[in-house]
């Protein structure tokens, strides 16, 4: 019987052992100088980052500011859920009602793809667009348009500030536009480069607000983070059809709005957080004044009441013991600065609580009720309230809907 052959392992030899030892110390040595490589590279990096970081310029120059303490959430401004209790409307069919004008049955209103809006009995068809196609990126907003602030004037005709384009006179019947101002003709030797939003008095002279001469709506967060205080106020005159600065050196000039009485503008200073009211007649005549130097949030735009009062919708809260991104900053130009170099700004934001919040004040400036939503889910910012005799619309510069609350089924806050 044949056994099998059984393998033996073969001797290693001296010069196989110094071969494999070779070979394991190259493997190790090479293992070590990866190791020593890669402790380098991060120790660059802990140590180059913050550098390249200081020496990158930063997109913005931040001023210093202060901003009084947030008030607190009690009196008038005692939370409720009143704005929650509003209803989504036309939700996905629009993207960015910023400023709504109601009339009758017909809704108006300016969308982020450059149109403008009008919406009859649920049906929404487009009634103008200003600017040309291509729409919908961040390059060609400014050719495209963007429709910002919106009125009816007593002829019947939509008034419209295109913040790229310049001011619109619209016929709602048939949507022939015909151009009042182009925002390419400079005014006091500027371009304005944000028009906002504007009123119209009685005798058909426009005020229009120019948020700033250094930063465009695509940058409005860079206007924001950097304080700067070139927003101004414009007012177009139909008879000589020229227009004219009338008020200057403001933080972000927004919504405006004249008095019943036509003797005042209130305007709504955002990165400040502030009312102001200029006087066009009486004893205090062409002066400017801060009517509420603390509001509970940042003010967008500012329109009339059915009761008397001044509505303000506000894109964030700004609340006593609360976290608040604007405050926490506005004294602190390089933490600014530093944000808008390593972060977007949008990021930032989209992780901050939500709260929806709209207040009405009088003609000096005093809160006189507020309505909330202090989850956000339903309405989280408003840039605009339209008030149809106690039915309310709200507008947003981001959101794909409209709000619309009928306050009249609910109890009123009254004001202590």
């Amino acid at each position: 019987m044949n056994r099998p052959e059984l393998r033996q392992r073969r001797p290693i030899s001296k010069e196989d052992d110094r071969y494999g030892g070779t070979q394991r110390k190259s493997r190790a040595h090479s293992s070590d100088k990866w190791k020593t490589a890669a402790c380098v590279a991060l120790l660059l990096a802990f140590v180059l980052t913050p550098v390249v970081i200081i020496l990158t310029p930063s997109p913005i120059d931040p001023v210093f500011f202060t901003l009084p303490d947030p008030p607190a959430f009690e009196g008038v401004l005692e939370p409720n859920n009143l704005l929650h209790k509003s209803e989504r409307i036309f939700e996905n069919e629009l993207l960015g009602p910023e400023s709504i004008v109601a009339d009758g049955d017909h809704l108006y209103t300016g969308t982020a793809d450059g149109k403008i809006l009008h919406i009859y009995k649920g049906e929404i068809s487009v009634l103008a667009k200003l600017g040309k196609e291509p729409c919908g990126g961040f390059d060609n907003e400014p050719t495209c348009g963007r429709p910002l602030g919106m009125r009816l004037n007593k002829e019947g005709y939509l008034i419209v500030v295109d913040t790229y384009l310049g001011l619109y006179k619209v016929n709602v019947a048939t949507g022939d536009h015909f151009q009042l101002y182009s925002a390419e003709t400079p005014v006091n030797g500027k371009k304005p480069r944000l028009l906002n939003d504007l009123t119209i008095a009685e005798d058909g002279t426009i005020y229009m607000t120019d948020s700033s001469v250094k930063w465009d709506r695509r940058h409005n967060r860079h206007q924001i983070m950097e304080g700067e205080v070139t927003g101004r106020v414009l007012v177009y005159d139909p008879k000589t059809q020229e227009v004219a600065e009338l008020i200057n050196s403001m933080s972000f000039a927004n919504g405006i709005q004249l008095t019943r009485s036509e003797e005042a503008l209130l305007i709504c200073e955002t990165s400040r957080s502030r009312l102001l009211k200029y006087h066009l007649k009486g004893p205090k005549k062409d002066s400017l004044e801060v009517i509420n130097n603390n509001l509970p949030g940042v003010p967008d735009n500012i329109r009339r009441s059915s009761t008397g009062g001044y509505w303000i919708g506000m894109a964030m809260i700004r609340k006593k013991n609360k976290f608040s991104f604007l405050d926490y900053c506005a004294d602190k130009p390089w933490l600014r600065s530093l944000i808008m170099k390593v972060i977007s700004l949008d990021l930032v934001l989209q992780y901050l609580p939500k709260y929806g919040l709209v207040i009405e004040v009088d003609e000096e400036g005093r809160v006189i009720q507020s309505l909330h939503d202090p989850t956000g889910e339903v309405i989280p910012g408003v840039s605009e309230v339209e008030d149809k005799d106690g039915v309310l619309y709200f507008g947003s510069y981001n959101l794909p809907f409209m709000g619309r609350l009928y306050l009249q089924r609910y109890k009123k806050q009254k004001p202590s």
